[in-house]
């Protein structure tokens, strides 16, 4: 075991020295930075707005300047407290609000259409300060009073779907969340919780095009006759080789997961890293108490052992096939499998809704827990009197597979021991 750091550093070398897990690398980063953009879709506008004093100001904002507008004007409002006067003062601001209105009549919409105008036109040309403020009366309920929302959406939904124990563990948790909130914009985080969730069902072909030919190489080059020539360096190869793997997965994810977290970094800024989670747009319901960067640290960690786990499938096919193309095809049928599982979940769903122990297992499918709803969930799970959450049990049977998996993977190297090939 003395040469293990010098076989694994050779083992490194090799799959770091090919073409193709640099280019993939540069390839699948950039395109997920890419996407990681927020999308506010503006095309170019006029707004115009009409003033006590029946003065009209009209001016004509670029697609760029609606979507700085969009990213800069919630941050006047950062670090207030959102409390009582933080929703009395914004009704008091927030000119021209929608109520009473027949949404099926005709004469009403057209009302509405100028009341939206007006509006917009006041936020962009008059004062944009509680523009941030506007976008959250909807909920208020949820900001000012949590506890009492949450249990009443408990006691309204719940219909035996969440056990006494379930209910009590996540109230325990929603009674640690601080109050009142305060206010940051969180257009970011909340764009970049939903781009990891969008790269977890990518990564295993990220994966399979770095590590596939971990020991298929071996057998295409006829080397292992010579590898297994002598008895003490067998087991010590293949552990740096399954170390090897393993560190290139992670890393290969680490280095995408990196570039885009600096992409949006470099883009917006920390603004709305450090506020509460339930102020981010898709997790608005989960009962951590956390903040937005935690949460996008518990993704992370999920991404980066589901990214072991890809590694150890990879390995896996690599060995016993002794095909560098079988391994990639099982990433590409992982991908597409999550796709196509995806486009037909509600039906999946209601096939195994009868059934609990099929509905458990589908909560650890990587769709569903390598993903920001995850951060939502309320269904707990026991591992040897344990009592965890979804995260917490997500990792540890990740990380039991990962391990079956590479026991499974050694069989395989002791044939090739045997047989000598």
């Amino acid at each position: 075991m003395k040469n293990l750091g010098t076989l694994f550093g050779y083992e490194m070398k090799k799959l770091w020295k090919r073409p193709m897990t640099w280019v993939v690398l540069i390839v699948f980063s950039a395109g997920f930075v890419h996407y990681s953009a927020i999308p506010f879709y503006n095309y170019g506008h006029t707004y115009t707005y009409t003033q006590a004093d029946g003065t009209v100001i009209s001016r004509e904002f670029t697609p760029e300047e609606q979507d700085r507008f969009m990213i800069e004007a919630p941050r006047l409002l950062s670090g207030q407290p959102i409390d009582e006067e933080f929703f009395a003062k914004a009704e008091e601001n927030i000119p021209a609000r929608l109520e009473n209105f027949d949404f099926s009549n005709s004469e009403d919409m057209e009302k509405v259409h100028e009341i939206e105008e007006q509006r917009d036109g006041y936020f962009f040309l008059v004062d944009p300060t509680y523009y941030g403020a506007y976008r959250m009366l909807g909920g208020q309920n949820r900001y000012l009073h949590r506890l009492e929302w949450f249990k009443a959406d408990v006691e309204a939904n719940n219909n035996g779907y969440l056990t006494e124990e379930e209910i009590a563990y996540w109230t325990e948790l929603e009674e640690q969340v601080q109050h009142p909130y305060i206010y940051e914009p969180t257009d970011a985080p909340s764009r970049l919780l939903d781009v990891l969730g969008v790269m977890g069902m990518f990564l295993p072909i990220l994966v399979a095009l770095c590590v596939c030919d971990l020991f298929s190489q071996e057998q295409r080059a006829r080397t292992y006759p010579q590898i297994f020539s002598s008895r003490q360096g067998r087991s010590c190869l293949y552990l740096a080789k399954i170390l090897a793997g393993s560190a290139t997965s992670v890393l290969a994810a680490a280095i995408g997961i990196g570039a885009v977290i600096a992409a949006s970094l470099i883009r917006y800024g920390p603004w709305g890293w450090g506020a509460a989670i339930q102020l981010c747009q898709y997790v608005s319901t989960c009962s951590f108490p956390i903040t937005a960067r935690q949460g996008i640290l518990l993704l992370t960690a999920l991404l980066l052992v589901y990214a072991l786990l890809c590694g150890a499938v990879i390995s896996l096919v690599s060995m016993w096939s002794g095909s560098g193309v079988a391994s990639l095809a099982v990433g590409a049928a992982l991908v597409g499998g999550q796709l196509l599982v995806l486009q037909q979940l509600w039906i999946l769903e209601m096939m195994v809704s009868a059934v609990p122990l099929l509905q458990d297992m589908l909560a650890y499918l990587p769709i569903a827990l390598v993903n920001a709803s995850v951060l939502t969930g309320k269904k707990l799970a026991h591992f040897f009197g344990l009592t965890l959450n979804y995260i917490q049990a997500g990792i540890l049977v990740y990380l039991a597979v990962t391990v079956l998996l590479a026991a499974l993977c050694w069989l395989g190297w002791r044939r090739q021991a045997v047989r000598g090939e």
